[in-house]
């Protein structure tokens, strides 16, 4: 009797084992089934980042090409206050110039009418 015992624990517990089989598989499917639907969320949420990233890239871009235009316009405008300075120092040096011509004649003058 007791082969016979054993005969039917081990019928029972091949049984078990394949009675647990569909659930196994069913609980790897489950599992199989939920890391696929995280993947493509996450896939999508990469998808979404790489969007606004590209989005801010041409802000930044646009920004970048805004700023240069403005330094290069105001190089431009100090170039040209140079030459304006420039150009005012010269007629400076010139009027000075022109005083000193007059100072010299109207002593001249003086000297030769000091009455007049």
């Amino acid at each position: 009797m007791d082969s016979w015992l054993i005969v039917v624990i081990v019928v029972l517990a091949i049984l078990a084992v394949s009675a647990l089989i569909p659930v196994v598989r069913g609980a790897s499917k489950r599992r199989s089934s939920q890391r696929r639907v995280e993947a493509r969320a996450r896939s999508a949420q990469a998808d979404r980042q790489d969007e606004e990233a590209d989005q801010e890239l041409a802000r930044a871009e646009q920004e970048r090409s805004f700023a240069e235009r403005k330094r290069e316009e105001a190089e431009r405008q100090a170039a040209e206050a140079r030459e304006a300075e420039a150009r005012a120092e010269e007629r400076i040096a010139a009027a000075e110039q022109q005083r000193v011509a007059a100072q010299e004649q109207r002593e001249r003058a003086e000297r030769l009418d000091p009455d007049g």
